[in-house]
Parts: structure tokens; sequence; C-alpha cells
């Protein structure tokens, strides 16, 4: 334990209020004497309201990490970070990350995908395509965003990493190929035969391509010398209209007709031709379907009233209706582990938690989640004035907001500095200006000034961070205030410091 000082003592506290925004604008932190204790009390209002722009609208659920898009265009990620899959800068030392973190390089993103392997692209309201996470075939290599430039005009992508298709706004396909060694991206080009297309997917070099009349078109897809080949397009018959279509094998696809029957049916590619190898099935017909996702060994669907079914036993272990989902309008399938969007914009998971890939931090001996759990808030945190470049997320605990002390103190421009004690514990000094304070991992004391500060919550460590409580930077002279409708931290230094 740090020395005890027989000077004044300074409470901080996180109190739970129920703050409502006046005008739309954040709610202050407010400040409190207690004449009786001498305590400085700081409060953060929060709650949960939500606002539109937060709202999620897309996610994917890769090999054991998980990836949201926001309706703000914000792209936010979390679980396994082993193989540099996140994409997140300066984290290549941290194996997951238990809470959204948000990409701070994107911004009006429009669609995201994923190879399910740690790849990922986004097309951006212009139509330029970005890309991040695994750099190339080097271990514990991450790519932060950063944008494609040869390419223009997109709606919608689709990626196995070493090749990637985008559907243009025209409905054409474009395509192009990704060094494994280097992560440089060819020059895309125009498939021909391709018109009129609505939504593609992929997997295992097989392409499919959904055009407006419901019909199924069927490429390969393989690299040769590091020259991507392609197969002619060529359309599926057999099967009834479609709406929508996912697959994850290259042997198996499922799809959606215009009456809400879900289908699933197999294919053959031999030199002669690409074709459907035994007649198509419906799956659970009595169910009016909406949307389904394929995944390894099981897909996810989505009625039209907003449940959500799982035809093979993964992720949970169970076949059937999923428990505990109501009101679901989108929905993603990873290997090992589920995602859904409810009409509210909140993103549930279940299934596999081992690498903390369902949102929520591993909590159960098996690390399995049976029955959804919503995951951890997003926190978006500002600091005077601009979106902190955040390497961790934030986190909301009981009502009180935790932060990464490294990243906010950088931004903040104070500095940190970390000592070992003779005892070997290890002790932080955050300086500002002639303000400093002095805390040590897993302790709800501190030092300021010679002052003895009680905290609101200890001092912790999470996935390479130390994070400590937002409210801790108030009595150091910094501005901190929280819009609850838009889960927006702001911290500022007083307009006489900068």
């Amino acid at each position: 334990m740090m020395k005890k000082s027989h000077s004044a003592t300074i409470k901080v506290t996180a109190f739970v209020i129920a703050a409502v925004l006046i005008s739309g604008q954040p709610s202050a932190v407010s400040a409190e004497i207690d004449a009786a204790s001498q305590a400085l009390s700081v409060s953060i209002p929060v709650n949960s309201t939500v606002n539109a722009g937060t709202s999620f609208i897309q996610t994917t659920a890769g090999n054991y990490f998980s990836v949201g898009l926001r309706a703000d265009g914000s792209v936010w990620t979390w679980g396994r970070n082993l193989y540099g899959e996140l994409g997140i800068p300066d984290t290549t030392a941290v194996s997951n990350m238990n809470a959204p973190v948000r990409l701070s390089a994107l911004s009006d993103i429009t669609s995201i995908a994923s190879s399910g392997y740690g790849y990922q692209l986004g097309v951006k309201k212009d139509g330029s395509v970005w890309e991040w996470g695994i750099h190339s075939g080097l271990t514990r290599e991450s790519q932060p965003p950063r944008q494609l430039s040869q390419i223009s005009g997109a709606s919608q992508v689709s990626t196995l990493q070493d090749f990637s298709f985008a559907l243009m706004k025209d409905g054409t396909v474009s395509a192009w190929s990704r060094d494994h060694d280097t992560g440089e991206s060819t020059k895309p080009f125009r498939i021909d035969g391709l018109n009129k297309i609505t939504q593609l997917d992929i997997s295992n070099g097989m392409v499919y391509a959904l055009d407006s009349s419901g019909s199924v078109w069927i490429f390969s897809a393989s690299l040769k010398d590091k020259q991507l080949l392609l197969s002619s397009p060529s359309r599926m018959n057999g099967l009834p209209a479609l709406k929508q279509i996912s697959v994850y094998h290259s042997s198996k696809a499922y799809g959606v007709d215009a009456d809400g029957t879900a289908w699933v049916w197999s294919v053959t590619n031999s030199s002669a031709a690409i074709k459907i190898s035994n007649k198509p099935s419906k799956i659970y017909p009595q169910l009016k379907a909406k949307s389904i996702k394929a995944a390894n060994g099981y897909a996810v669907l989505l009625t039209q009233q907003g449940e959500v079914w799982t035809y093979g036993k993964k992720p949970a272990g169970k076949e059937g209706k999923v428990n505990g989902l109501s009101g679901i309008v989108s929905i993603a399938a990873g290997d090992t582990h589920g995602l859904a969007i409810d009409s509210q914009g909140q993103v549930w998971g279940w299934g596999a938690n081992q690498w903390n890939e369902v949102g929520v931090p591993r909590n159960t001996p098996d690390g399995m989640i049976y029955i959804p759990q919503r995951i951890q808030k997003p926190i978006t945190v500002i600091v005077n004035g601009k979106l902190l470049p955040a390497s961790f997320p934030s986190v909301m605990t009981n009502n009180q907001i935790s932060i990464p002390l490294k990243n906010v103190a950088k931004e903040l421009g104070a500095s940190l500095t970390v000592t070992t004690s003779s005892t070997g514990q290890t002790i932080y000094k955050l300086q500002y200006k002639q303000t400093a304070v002095t805390f040590q991992m897993g302790s709800a004391e501190a030092q300021m000034n010679g002052q003895k500060l009680i905290l609101s919550s200890p001092v912790y460590g999470m996935t390479g961070a130390t994070m400590i409580p937002a409210s801790l930077l108030r009595p150091m002279g910094f501005d901190v205030s929280w819009d609850p409708k838009l889960a927006e931290l702001y911290i500022n230094v007083p307009n006489d410091s900068q």
C-alpha cells in the first residue's frame, strides 16, 4: 500500500444520476462540496438512452473476433487480436479485446465485410474501399485502416484476403488480388458477364452473385503465380428466385426467396461445369425468413417476426430457436459464435467466448455464452474536440466509466511515469502542469499533491491497458462531461490552460 497521509482527503466518486440532456447539449460534470467531510464529489451522469446514430446496422462474426458498423459510419471491433485481426494500431502484443474499440481512422462507412480470418474491407459513402486487419503472411502484424486507392464507385465488398470483389454502384462486379507476402493489392478489373447484381458472397474460392431477377451466378477464383484467375460466370439452374444468399463452404449455399422460404443446396465443381449436385431443400418451412447467414457446419436464420433460429447445433450446442432474442433486425454467424442486432440497434452475442468475441468479458468456466448477452456499451472519447485515437476501449461498469490511461494522457499532453517500488509494486504518476497524481494497480486510493484521493473504482488492468476512472481527471483540473444519447465522453483542457 502507498504511504498514508494525514492531510485532507479528497473523495472522487461517480454517482448514478439519470441525467437528461438539455437542448441536445452534453451534461456537464457536477461538483459538490460536503462541508462535513470536506469531500469533493464528482459525478458523471450516465443513462442508457440510445441515439439513432449510435445504433448498429451491420455486424460480421469472424473466427474468434467481431466487427460492427454503426449508423453514424463508425466501425468497432472486439475479440481475438492474436494475429492482428482487429486492425488496431500498436496492439500486436495484445491477444484480445473484451469490449468494442472504435477504429478512429474509419468514418462514413456504409458496408463492411470480413474474410472470416482477420482481413476486413469497408465501403465508404463516397464509394471508396478501405482495408484493415491481418497485414500479410507475417505472424502478429496488423494493418491499420487504409484506403485502396485504385478502386472507387463500390457499394458492397466480399473478400477471402488473397482476392476480393466489389459490387459497384452500377450493378457490375470488379475483382483484385492481394499479395500474401507484402499485403499490397493489384489494380481492380471488371468481370464480364455480370450485370444488375444486388449481392455478392464468397467462400473457398467460389464466388456467388445474386442479380435483380433473383438468379444466382457462380464462378471460381484462384491464384497462380500471384495472378488472379477467374472462370466464366454461369447461372445456376434449379433454384427458385432468391432475394438473399449466403455461403460458407464451397459445396454448400443458402438462400431466402421472395416468399420468405429458406433454402439449402450443394454444388459440385468439375472441369466441365459448376452445378447443383442435389435438389434444393427447404429449411424450417413453417417459418417466414428474412435472411440467413452461413457458417462452419451451421446457419443462422432470421425470421420476419424478429426471431433467430439455428440450422445445426452450433454455436451453442442446440439447434432451433435461440432463446433470449426478440425484435432482431440483422444477424451474423461466425465459426463458433453468433451476433444479432435488435430494433434499438443494440448488438447481442452468444456461443464461444474464449477470446471475448461475444463482446463481454469471459465469465464462465467453459468460455461459453449459452443465453445471448448484450455486448459492452461502445464508448467514444473526445479529447479537446478530437476523436481519441485509442488502441484500447473505454468501459462502463456499474454506470462508471474507465478510460485507457496511456492513450488519454498522451492526448491531454500529460506526462505519465511508471516506476517500481522497493516492494515490487508498480506505481503510476500522472502529471499535468503542477498537479501530480500517483496510484497503483488494484487500488482505489491515490495521492494528489500530498492529499489522499478516494477513487470511485480501483485502477485495473485490461488486456494490456491500465484503466482509470474518468472522474479522476476532474480534480486535476480537466473538464469532463458525458453525453448519454451519443455515448460520448468529453475531456477538455480548461481554456486558460490551452
